[in-house]
């Protein structure tokens, strides 16, 4: 039976690692022509997507509605990964030149649906643990999707997603090929096989939210994303 891989996380939550290290563990295990790797494909999306038909689906998503839904009807393999809500805001704001009202939106919708599929029993990644810098972590998540590869394939999969090799390739995006080109409608190009962007790596600090967020900012994710902060034990302020 196929697989489906749902690789679900906040903005710059190190979800493009996540979803990455997924789909070459599952690439490694059944062959390229047999993954279909996408973004943000849930219900009509997939299910209009004739391209999937016999192969194994890994999708990367952030708050997309009824997730949770569509994960248990296609018994998926999930990860969830989550940052402080109000450091990844000034990522999203820095990253693509954005304003705080926008990007305050798309992350308390990013949080209401990670908290969903958490508190469904999905297993949590926390930026803050940096699990993206630790090479078991690949073992781990083959673990969970189910498939086994070897020690040089997982050390292979954890170099070419280093935060170093992220950066490099980032760089380069616009002078990929063009088919493997897309774009967000605003101009950012980013790689249709990795979902990397040139605009991509940040500077991964923690607590950034306290120097950049005015108070009444700070606040509003009390008010909108309280029980997500608790949750996943972010001080309320």
């Amino acid at each position: 039976m196929p697989r489906v891989v749902i690789t679900l996380g906040l903005h710059g939550s190190a979800s493009t690692w996540v979803f990455n290290v997924a789909r070459e563990l599952m690439v490694e295990a059944f062959g390229a022509d047999a993954v279909l790797a996408c973004f943000g494909g849930v219900g009509n999306e997939v299910l209009g997507e004739r391209a999937v038909l016999g192969r194994h689906l890994v999708t990367k998503m952030h708050g997309t509605p009824n997730v949770d839904v569509f994960a248990y009807l296609t018994d998926a393999r999930v990860l969830v990964s989550v940052r402080d809500p109000r450091d990844a805001v000034v990522s999203l704001m820095r990253r693509f030149g954005s304003q705080f009202e926008p990007c305050a939106r798309a992350i308390a919708q990013d949080c209401q649906y990670a908290l969903l599929c958490a508190e469904a029993g999905h297993p949590v990644l926390r930026y803050e643990d940096a699990f993206f810098e630790d090479p078991a972590m690949v073992a781990r998540i083959a673990c969970h999707l189910g498939v086994t590869v070897s020690n040089a394939a997982a050390a292979r999969i954890f170099g070419a997603y280093r935060t170093d090799a992220v950066r490099t390739f980032a760089a380069t995006v616009p002078s990929l090929p063009p088919e493997r080109l897309a774009s967000n409608g605003k101009d950012l190009l980013f790689d249709r096989v990795t979902q990397i962007h040139r605009t991509h790596i940040g500077d991964g600090r923690v607590g950034k939210w306290r120097e950049v967020l005015a108070p009444e900012q700070q606040a509003l994710f009390s008010r909108t994303c309280g029980p997500f902060l608790e949750r996943f034990g972010y001080a309320p302020g």
